[in-house]
């Protein structure tokens, strides 16, 4: 009687799951159809749903980001491209909306010099990354192995090379997984945000930024968010007008 009860379960939850990935894929079909019909906001809005039911992807971001910027909400365009990246990074439609969407933005930040180990990770995603360093770690072990009991020169520089890209693929996934888990980054919204020089609407305006602009958060108190913008440009803005670029989606961010 129990193994028939655990059977009749794993049924009842192999239904859920197929019926949810049919929702999921039903939404996901309903959404194209409203983006080809030009019906950009349910567009969004099913969009949306498929990402908070814990399956957001590289894909849906990007689609996200392309309905925001046909409703000339660069702003959100911006943001949704940005997290698009972190799933497909080096998707050449992706990579090309993202650029000409902030070449609108009104608020040019500096550009800083970028890092080459840094330049090249950032065309990678974390699975990739990932796999990556698996390879070189099953590698690894395994020469280790063969020299346990052949050692020859063959065997010695093969031990050596892959010391070497073990050590450099496990440097770059925890590089890559630290830059994911604690971008700071923001994204400014609104088509305006003032910066004041505290948490409060009394506070004297230090400036403006605008739609799309790329700010660090540093901390939030009570509906202000602590920011900065360039070298000496720091304040206040409002809570609603800066949407941090890491969301927290539940499907994490192995998928593509």
């Amino acid at each position: 009687m129990r193994i028939f009860c655990i059977i009749l379960s794993i049924l009842f939850m192999g239904h859920h799951v197929m019926a949810a990935n049919g929702q999921r894929l039903n939404d996901f079909v309903l959404a194209n159809e409203a983006y080809a019909n030009d019906d950009y906001q349910k567009a969004i809005n099913l969009y949306q749903e498929v990402i908070q039911n814990g399956h957001a992807t590289g894909s849906l971001y990007f689609n996200l980001g392309n309905c925001y910027y046909r409703l000339d909400q660069i702003g959100l365009a911006i943001l949704n491209y940005e997290r698009a990246m972190r799933y497909i990074p080096d998707d050449p439609d992706l990579l090309f909306n993202l650029k000409h969407a902030r070449s609108q933005v009104e608020d040019q930040d500096e550009q800083k010099t970028s890092v080459p180990l840094k330049s090249t990770l950032n065309r990678f995603n974390l699975s990739e990354l990932f796999w990556f360093m698996m390879i070189c770690h099953v590698g690894f072990w395994g020469i280790l192995i063969v020299r346990r009991f052949h050692r020859s020169e063959w065997s010695y520089y093969s031990f050596v090379g892959l010391s070497i890209f073990w050590s450099i693929s496990l440097l770059s996934f925890s590089m890559k997984w630290y830059d994911l888990n604690y971008d700071n980054r923001g994204i400014v919204v609104s088509p305006k945000a003032v910066v004041r020089a505290g948490p409060d609407e009394r506070e004297t305006a230090l400036f403006e930024l605008h739609a799309g602009s790329i700010v660090g958060c540093e901390r939030d108190e009570n509906d202000w968010r602590l920011i900065q913008f360039a070298s000496g440009k720091r304040g206040w803005a409002k809570i609603d007008t800066i949407e941090p670029v890491l969301n927290r989606e539940p499907s994490g961010i192995f998928n593509e």
